[in-house]
C-alpha cells in the first residue's frame, strides 16, 4: 500500500511539474513591447525564451533579493533579436 501512495504521490509532482512548464510564456510569441508590459504588470514573472530555458524577470530591483542585484534582461522576441524587457535578479557582488 505504502508503494502505491508513492507512486501515485511521485506521478502527481511529475504531472504538475508538466502543466507548470506549459504554463509558461514563451517571449519568442511576444513583440517587444507585450514582453516588457508582462513583466511590468506582474512585476516578477517566470518566462520561457527556448524550449526548456526559462528565467525569472523582474520590474525592478525590489523584486530582487536583498544579496541580490538586477541586471538588465535582454530576450529573443517577436520583433527583436534582442529585446530589452526587464531584470533578471543575480549574485551582488561580495567586495569589502
Amino acid at each position: 500500500m505504502k508503494k502505491i501512495a508513492l507512486t501515485l504521490s511521485i506521478l502527481g509532482l511529475v504531472s504538475a511539474a508538466s502543466v507548470a512548464q506549459a504554463a509558461l510564456i514563451n517571449t519568442a510569441n511576444l513583440t517587444s513591447s507585450e514582453a516588457k508590459a508582462l513583466v511590468q504588470d506582474k512585476g516578477a514573472i517566470v518566462l520561457t525564451t527556448t524550449p526548456g530555458i526559462y528565467d525569472r524577470y523582474v520590474a525592478n530591483g525590489s523584486y530582487c533579493a536583498p544579496h541580490e542585484e538586477a541586471e538588465r534582461a535582454y530576450v529573443v522576441t517577436k520583433d527583436s533579436n534582442r529585446s530589452l524587457i526587464g531584470y533578471t535578479c543575480v549574485m551582488g557582488n561580495n567586495e569589502s
